[in-house]
């Protein structure tokens, strides 16, 4: 069975929305150095990771991050973003793909991650969603239920692969 991992960056929207699932939670401090330093001591046991982080732009939905960037280089995760699309989908969650991971601490959180995970050849799969500020969820808790409802039936299906 493959092992999920949730990462949230701490005092944040996404560390609101993990928090009460039950999964094996990683809460990173906002911290560049140190973010990576957990998220990537976290990668070895792993099968999926989805990290989480938030967007201030965004009203009740989701952005599915393809990909992260750096100094011109792009890396793109492998995850089956398809599958998790299409769950969100039969949810009621809006989610979108993106290609815009930001500038800052999530674009550098989820480029070391998906750089580690090529260079080691670790059988790991990552995702980077964000997720809106609070204030911009309606109802928290109905919005956590439809993204835990989500990656239930993701790992259903990644389960039986």
């Amino acid at each position: 069975m493959k092992k999920i991992k949730l990462a949230a960056f701490a005092e944040t929207s996404a560390e609101m929305l993990v928090k009460e699932m039950n999964f094996q939670k990683i809460f990173l401090p906002s911290d560049k150095t140190e973010d990576t330093r957990i998220l990537l001591s976290e990668l070895s046991d792993a099968g999926f990771v989805i990290c989480f982080g938030q967007k201030p732009l965004i009203k009740n939905k989701l952005c599915v991050e393809l990909l992260a960037k750096e100094k011109g280089e792009i890396l793109t995760t492998d995850f089956e973003t398809e599958t998790l699309l299409d769950e969100f989908k039969k949810n009621e969650l809006k989610a979108m793909k993106s290609s815009s991971p930001g500038n800052s601490f999530c674009n550098a959180v989820y480029w070391n991650a998906l750089k580690y995970i090529k260079q080691n050849k670790l059988n790991c799969k990552i995702l980077f969603i964000h997720i809106p500020f609070e204030k911009n969820i309606d109802d928290m808790a109905v919005f956590r239920s439809k993204v835990l409802a989500s990656i239930n039936g993701f790992l259903q299906l990644a389960w039986q692969t």
